[in-house]
Formats: structure tokens, sequence, C-alpha cells
């Protein structure tokens, strides 16, 4: 599901966005850096994810000889052949950091919360998410997004760095280093013109993955 107003960035294009906070260039290709194979790793699936603030379960959808989409030991589910972004899907926002999915050192870079933007159980029909990072640059933004809603209000909301502040300061540093941002100069294509950043980075990741919604059990 697109966003009004919004161009989104797919992967080896550049588009020119309406939404300061969804304005990328082509770092969507650094994806294929962080979502990187993991042959010989004990991948981990994603087993829930939040909703309008709370809590449901999800189950990747893996199919034989398909490619996932995996953060470091985690895997999201199955990659769509067609990777342009499209009403049809819903949102699935990979947040970092993120206290969801948390794996021991050295892994625990990849430390992250899953947010999707609907709930609704699709029963047998398989459920297609376009897959955003979400990176939170406002050291003062110390709690949990759980909303889209919450997301999209914080993507729109800007902070005026200090002088001394560097791409290390921002709690979602290791999803910045791993998509390749990690000097103030990469930054810069994100500022305002008083040098304001938004509180979240939302980008595209150019990828769309297959992933099921768990229905919780039925009350007796």
């Amino acid at each position: 599901m697109l966003f009004p107003d919004c161009a989104i960035i797919q992967r080896r294009m550049i588009q020119r966005s309406r939404c300061p906070f969804l304005c990328a260039a082509a770092l969507v290709l650094v994806s294929a850096m962080v979502v990187f194979a993991a042959e010989k790793r004990q991948q981990r699936p994603v087993t829930a994810a939040y909703f309008a603030g709370q809590e449901v379960q999800v189950q990747p959808l893996l199919e034989p000889r398909s490619k996932t989409f995996n953060y470091g030991p985690w895997t999201l589910g199955s990659i769509v052949h067609d990777d342009k972004a499209s009403d049809h899907r819903f949102n699935l926002y990979v947040i970092s950091p993120g206290t969801q999915d948390q794996a021991l050192p050295p892994a625990d870079e990849f430390n992250h919360t899953v947010l999707i933007n609907s709930a609704d159980d699709e029963g047998d029909k398989t459920q297609e998410w376009d897959v955003f990072w979400v990176v939170v640059l406002d050291p003062d933004l110390n709690q949990e997004i759980r909303s889209e809603r919450e997301l999209l209000l914080m993507g729109q909301a800007y902070f005026l760095p200090g002088d001394l502040y560097e791409p290390e300061d921002a709690p979602g540093h290791n999803l910045l280093r791993q998509l390749g941002l990690d000097s103030l100069n990469d930054l810069a294509r994100f500022r305002r013109s008083e040098g304001a950043l938004p509180r979240v980075l939302l980008l595209s990741a150019g990828m769309a993955v297959k992933m099921k919604i768990i229905p919780p059990p039925a009350v007796e």
C-alpha cells in the first residue's frame, strides 16, 4: 500500500519524492548488502509484529527454490518477483533500534522491531508486503514505535541536531552503517535548509516479501 503523495524509491532508480522523510537516493542498492545470503547461518523466522499498538503473530512464507529476505539472522519471507511497490500490497517496516527481535552478539547489531499496517487474516490468500527500513535518528526519541500512524508522524517531524552530532549518535546507527550512511555528508540529502533532520528516516528496501498473519485462537 503506497503512501499518499509520496514517490517510492526503487532499486537502481532515483525518483523525486514529495515527502521529505521518504527522500532517498540510490542507497536502496545497498539493501542487498543488508539482506545478505545466509546459507551457512541458522536463520530464525520472524514470529511477531506490531499493528496499531498491539503485537500480532506472523509467519514468513518460505517457498521452495525462492530467495528469502534475511536481515541478519532473521527471515521475513520469500521475496516477491515483482519488486515494484504496489497499492495492492501492505507495508512492513523493519525498525532500528527495536526490542522485539533480539539476538546475542555479534548478531545483536541486527536487533529490530517489525511493524505492519494490516492484521487481517486473509485465509489461504498469499499476503505480500512492501518492505521499508526505518532508522531512528533523533537521540531523544526513546519510545518504541508500534503503529504506522505514529511512524508517519515521526517521519514528518524534524529535530535540530547539535554541533557534535554524528551518525553514531543516532539510536538506529547500526542500520545506518549497514545502509552505508555512516557520515554527516551521507545524511546531508535528508536535511532541511536550517540543518534539521527527520526524527526517523523511512527508506524503501526495494523489495517485497510473502508473510502470513496468524489469527489469535478463538475465544470459547
